[in-house]
């Protein structure tokens, strides 16, 4: 019996270095993945995005990310792990940005958390957990301060403030929120927004969360004679 045990614990002694070394490379093979991954998109090697991710993952990354160097020419890309686990990661994604549309420069910045799964060293499936996106003229004299909730309970309504810090010369601003669809695509007019004149100082609504549990995306717009800020934000709904 007591040489059973000990063959047992040798066996055990040998094998628990594997076992750790074995976790610690998924560990940086994933960490090496994330930094590979901002490294090529800010590079803009196209040709080599697709060796990081399955066949299926790489055409859903590919259409979105083509979607969107359409409208923004210059994207800056920081990828961080912030939870580096063997299957599944999270990244902390953050993306600076301009877009030009006529005379008007825009300045955009978004923060993301995805939860990625990799196999074989690559990205076999990703999900953005939480997602929030500011969008405002470059030359805008707009200052918003936004207080929302990162997560809310199913049913529970709940209250989204986006304050106007710098006063504005009493000139008169509009703004306008809205709740949209998850295939819902954010188009910047005055009648999906349902945009109205204030003089609050800001824009303040309570919404109402969906009774099943996920996530809802809320936008937003505040427009001034010298420019726009937007702000859409994805919130978690649970129970």
């Amino acid at each position: 019996m007591r040489h059973s045990l000990t063959t047992k614990l040798i066996g055990f002694l040998f094998l628990y270095p594997l076992l750790i070394n074995s976790a610690l490379s998924k560990n940086i093979n994933n960490q090496l993945l994330s930094n590979q991954l901002e490294q090529i998109l800010n590079e803009r090697k196209d040709d080599l995005v697709k060796d990081l991710f399955s066949k299926q993952s790489f055409y859903k990354f590919n259409k979105q990310s083509l979607a969107f160097r359409n409208k923004y020419k210059d994207s800056k890309w920081s990828i961080k792990i912030t939870r580096n686990d063997p299957k599944k990661s999270l990244l902390d994604v953050k993306i600076k940005s301009t877009r030009t549309i006529g005379n008007q420069t825009y300045n955009l910045y978004t923060k993301q958390t995805v939860e990625i799964e990799t196999y074989k060293n690559k990205i076999k499936s990703y999900q953005v957990i939480d997602e929030e996106s500011i969008l405002n003229s470059q030359q805008s004299p707009l200052i918003v301060k936004i207080i929302s909730p990162d997560k809310v309970l199913t049913g529970e309504r709940y209250e989204i403030n986006l304050i106007i810090e710098r006063p504005l010369d009493n000139l008169l601003t509009a703004s306008g929120m809205i709740v949209l669809k998850n295939n819902e695509k954010m188009i910047l007019s005055n009648d999906l927004f349902g945009i109205k004149p204030n003089q609050s100082g800001g824009l303040f609504k309570y919404i109402q969360a969906p009774s099943e549990p996920g996530s809802q995306t809320i936008s937003a717009i505040i427009t001034h004679p010298e420019g726009i800020y937007s702000f859409t934000k994805k919130i978690k709904v649970g129970l």
